[in-house]
C-alpha cells in the first residue's frame, strides 16, 4: 500500500466514522448519559442488509488472510504488522471520541493485552497446526464462554434458556473436538490436540476479554475502545517483533505477495472496516439485529476456507456445528424486552456485554 492510497483510506474511514454520527441526527460523540451511544433507529433496507452481511463476511475472511500471512510470518509478526496498519488508520478517529480517564486506562490496556496480543497469538499459532474450518467452527462457542464469565464472576443473571443453551454448545463442541467416541478420538491426526487446546486457550482469553471490555464500554464506544486496544496490544507485539524486523530485514523484503496481502486485509478490512461497519450497524438496527448476523463468522470462515485451502467439512463437523450454533443462538439471544431501547437506556452496560461476543472484539483472527 502506497502511501497515497493509506492517506486515501484513512481520509474516507474518517469521513465514514463522522458519516455515522450526522446519518443518526446526532454531534459527535459523546452523547451522554441521557442519550447512550448505543441507542439506535429501528430502520432496515436492502443497502443495510448488504452491510450487515459484510460484517461477518469480512470478519470470516480473517481466517484466510491469517493463514496466508502465516506462509511469511511468525503470528508474532503477522499481528504486529497488521495492527500496527489498523492503528495508523484509527488513531485519526479518536479525536470524534472522549478521552479515557485513568481508572480507564487500565481497564483498556487489559482489553489490548487480552484481546489484541495474546488471544491473536494463540489463534495464529493454531491456524499453524490445525486447519482453518476447525479453528474456525470451535470459534463458535466463544459468546457461551463469555456468558458463563459473566455469570460466573459479575453475578449476572442467567436464565434457564440460557444455562440450557451454555450446555448444548459445549456439547457441541466436545463433538466437534472428536473427544467421543473413542474410535473418532484415536483417528485424529498427531499434532490436533495441540492445536485444538490452543484454540479452545484462545476462546478463554477472548472470553475473559469480553468481560474486561464490558466496563471499558460503559463509557466509550467501541470504536473508541477498538482503538485504544490497538494501542495497547501493539506495544507487546512489537516489542516481540522489532528487534527481528531489525537484524533480518529480510523477513520484510522477503515475503510473499500473499502474505503481505493477508496483512493489509487484516488490518484494514479485517480490523477497521469491520468495527467501523459493525458500529454503523450497531447505531442503526440495534444489538439483537446486528448480532444475528455475527452468528455467521465461523461459518463464513468454515465455507471460505473448504475450496480455498482445499479442506474438507465431515458431517461429524457439520453435526458438531449444527449443535453448537444452536446452543450459542439460545444462550445468547435477547428476549423482546431485551432487545427494545427502553430496557437498553435503563442498563447501560447491557449492550456492550452483548456486543462483546463479537465485532468491536478484537477478535478478528
Amino acid at each position: 500500500m502506497g502511501p497515497r492510497t493509506f492517506l486515501l483510506v484513512r481520509c474516507l474511514l474518517v469521513r465514514w466514522a463522522g458519516h455515522i454520527e450526522s446519518r443518526s441526527g446526532r454531534e459527535a460523540l459523546p452523547l451522554g448519559p441521557a442519550e447512550p451511544w448505543y441507542e439506535y433507529e429501528e430502520q432496515m433496507s436492502p443497502v443495510l442488509i448488504l452491510l450487515l452481511l459484510s460484517v461477518p463476511l469480512t470478519a470470516a475472511g480473517n481466517l484466510i488472510a491469517g493463514r496466508y500471512a502465516l506462509d511469511s510470518f511468525s503470528p508474532a509478526q503477522a499481528n504486529a504488522l497488521r495492527y500496527l496498519l489498523a492503528l495508523l488508520l484509527l488513531a485519526p478517529m479518536l479525536r470524534r471520541w472522549p478521552a479515557p480517564s485513568r481508572r480507564e486506562l487500565p481497564i483498556l490496556a487489559a482489553t489490548g493485552i487480552l484481546g489484541i496480543c495474546v488471544y491473536n497469538l494463540l489463534f495464529f499459532r493454531a491456524l499453524k497446526i490445525i486447519p482453518a474450518s476447525e479453528a474456525g467452527l470451535l470459534e463458535m462457542t466463544i459468546p457461551a464462554a463469555s456468558l458463563f464469565l459473566a455469570w460466573l464472576f459479575l453475578r449476572e443473571r442467567v436464565s434457564r434458556r440460557q444455562i440450557v443453551g451454555m450446555v448444548i454448545s459445549w456439547c457441541g463442541t466436545i463433538w466437534l473436538l472428536r473427544i467421543i467416541p473413542a474410535e473418532a478420538a484415536t483417528a485424529k491426526p498427531p499434532g490436533a490436540w495441540r492445536g485444538e487446546a490452543l484454540m479452545l486457550t484462545a476462546v478463554a482469553i477472548f472470553a475473559v476479554y469480553s468481560i474486561v471490555s464490558k466496563f471499558a464500554m460503559a463509557r466509550l464506544p467501541p470504536p473508541a475502545v477498538a482503538t485504544w486496544s490497538c494501542l495497547f496490544g501493539c506495544i507487546p507485539l512489537l516489542a516481540l517483533t522489532v528487534p527481528a524486523f531489525v537484524t533480518e530485514p529480510s523477513v520484510l523484503s522477503g515475503a510473499s505477495v500473499a502474505s503481505w496481502l493477508g496483512v493489509v486485509y487484516g488490518g484494514v478490512v479485517g480490523f477497521v472496516y469491520n468495527i467501523i461497519a459493525w458500529y454503523y450497524c450497531f447505531r442503526r438496527v440495534g444489538v439483537a439485529r446486528t448480532n444475528i448476523f455475527l452468528y455467521l463468522v465461523p461459518i463464513f470462515g468454515a465455507l471460505m476456507a473448504v475450496p480455498i485451502f482445499n479442506e474438507r467439512l465431515t458431517g461429524w463437523q457439520i453435526f458438531g456445528a449444527a449443535i453448537t450454533t444452536f446452543g450459542v443462538v439460545l444462550a445468547t439471544a435477547q428476549s423482546r424486552r431485551a432487545a427494545s431501547p427502553a430496557a437498553e437506556a435503563a442498563v447501560p452496560a447491557a449492550a456492550p456485554a452483548e456486543a462483546a461476543g463479537r465485532a468491536p472484539d478484537l477478535r478478528q483472527g
